[in-house]
């Protein structure tokens, strides 16, 4: 007859049962004695300097107390082989703050402390992310400064992990460098203006003369052709719509009769609106300069540019420019007086920096730099109503005929000044 077995639960002795929670309760509590101990460690503090801590069991020895940078150190990779951590080296950073100014750069030859002392000030908390905690090895036992641990003896070296720090530069002379982005001091506004609010005064620019035009006043002048850009250097023109940028190597054809010289510096052109007996006006598009001769043809180079230079507009001469002085207009009282032909476009709202032209010249008295003001005539208009002798807008003369000049408006109090309009001399450079 088989046998029945009956599975009843052995039971402990007392003892044995007291023996067997004293063991549960001092496993569970094994864990949290250790979290406790790495969160309640003190932060170090200039004030009060912790003492060192006792040192570990085993085959252990101190930390050094400084460190001789040597090329290619970084303080990641010091922690790295110091503190075995290299998140730790915001700690290595605060004990050497009177060494090193920036912790991404450490040079050669700085001794640095590896090991706290008491005269060691805390710095700002580092923006440096601070790893997540993780049990204390058996092997290290923490001391008074949250950063440093004691390091077991190894005779291996373990390779120095990469990090986000660069490598500590050279000798300066060797190899000049510095931060990527560094700080820079706010400029006030006068600083920023200075290029512009500290310039030479200047009466008159080439640019201003040589772009503003002038009315030929019925005269035969010496007219050149642009025959097109070339590319390559070659008498052969492209299409009419080609437009020629600075440098651009255009064809020209000199006047019958006439030639150019290499070097030679012509006013590129094209004719503008009929003023009847003040002649067309001249627009210029540009300056080129000779530079090839080729059958009796030329070549030249765009060195300036006001408009569009196509084919088919005309060169002249370059006229020389005179700076003058570089003195102020003076005032006069007893003025040129004349009246406004008109400008290069047909509307009567002028605005600044429009060209104008006026019916005085040289033969007048007038010369380059003199200002004029547009007054309006005073007189009873249609209405009924009395106009008064008001200030309109200021000019200033910027190239000279015989019976005519150019001007440039350089402000406007009433926009609505039709040909015809009143001007007077304001102003003269002096001779």
């Amino acid at each position: 007859m088989p046998r029945t077995c009956s599975c009843k639960p052995s039971r402990l002795s007392p003892r044995r049962a007291q023996m067997l929670g004293w063991w549960a309760a001092l496993t569970l509590a094994a864990p949290a004695s250790v979290a406790v101990a790495q969160d309640s460690l003190p932060p170090a503090t200039a004030q009060e300097p912790q003492a060192e801590a006792p040192a570990p069991a085993g085959p252990t020895e101190a930390l050094p107390r400084t460190h001789t940078v040597k090329k290619g150190d970084t303080l990641w990779d010091l922690a790295q082989y110091y503190l075995h951590d290299p998140f730790l080296w915001p700690g290595i950073y605060r004990l050497n703050t009177d060494v090193v100014e920036d912790p991404h750069w450490i040079y050669p030859g700085e001794i640095l402390r590896i090991a706290p002392t008491d005269n060691v000030a805390a710095v700002p908390t580092m923006d440096t992310p601070v790893p997540s905690p993780t049990l204390v090895d058996s092997t290290t036992v923490p001391v008074s400064d949250s950063t440093n641990y004691a390091v077991a003896s190894d005779s291996t070296e373990t390779p120095l992990a990469e990090g986000p720090q660069q490598p500590s530069m050279a000798e300066a002379e060797e190899n000049p460098r510095g931060l990527l982005f560094p700080e820079r001091k706010a400029r006030s506004v006068s600083e920023i203006l200075k290029a512009y609010t500290h310039q030479p005064y200047r009466a008159l620019r080439p640019s201003e003369f040589y772009s503003s035009g002038f009315l030929t006043e019925n005269q035969r002048l010496p007219y050149g052709e642009v025959l097109g850009p070339v590319t390559p250097q070659q008498i052969k023109a492209v299409n009419s719509r080609a437009n020629a940028l600075p440098y651009t190597v255009i064809a020209i054809q000199a006047p019958s009769g006439a030639t150019y010289e290499i070097g030679d510096s012509l006013l590129l052109v094209q004719i503008g609106k009929d003023f009847g007996r003040y002649g067309e006006v001249i627009i210029p598009t540009g300056i080129a300069q000779i530079i090839q001769t080729v059958d009796g043809r030329y070549l030249g180079s765009i060195v300036a540019t006001y408009g569009a230079i196509r084919m088919g507009q005309r060169t002249l001469p370059l006229e020389s420019f005179s700076a003058g002085s570089g003195q102020r207009a003076v005032p006069v009282t007893d003025g040129v007086r004349g009246s406004l032909i008109g400008g290069l476009g047909r509307q009567d709202l002028k605005e600044p920096q429009m060209v104008v032209f006026i019916d005085k010249g040289r033969e007048d008295g007038v010369a380059p730099g003199d200002l004029f003001e547009v007054r309006r005539r005073p007189e009873r208009s249609t209405d009924g109503m009395m106009r008064v002798n008001e200030l309109m807008a200021t000019l200033q003369i910027v190239h000279v005929r015989e019976r005519t000049a150019t001007a440039l408006v350089l402000n406007v109090i009433s926009p609505d000044i039709p040909p015809g309009t009143d001007v007077m001399q304001v102003a003269k450079l002096p001779s």
